[in-house]
């Protein structure tokens, strides 16, 4: 009887720590991961060039002006700057 006993408290162990399991960490409601590239998330584009030698010669620009910038993987390329930066940016790209 008692390895009755010693199977039945495995398993309801193994349940509760099951349930406590789901509850603490089985609700994740994170937005899929963007996989193909499109989503910058927080980013503003200040500029779309057609190739990456030019995307990359603003960027530098940007960056020796006081500006965070980056540009995206593909064509056409965007550069882009924060929310905060987008005013700053704009000005340097027009000099």
């Amino acid at each position: 009887m008692t390895g009755f006993y010693q199977t039945g408290i495995v398993f309801a162990v193994l349940g509760l720590l099951a349930l406590v399991l789901r509850y603490f960490a089985g609700n994740d409601k994170r937005p899929v991961p963007d996989l193909d590239g499109t989503d910058f998330g927080l980013l503003s584009e200040v500029a779309v060039v057609p190739t990456e030698e030019a995307a990359n010669v603003l960027v530098q620009k940007l960056k020796q002006n006081g500006v965070r910038a980056t540009r995206s993987r593909h064509a056409p390329y965007q550069v882009m700057v924060f929310p905060a930066d987008v005013p700053n940016a704009r000005l340097v790209l027009r000099s």
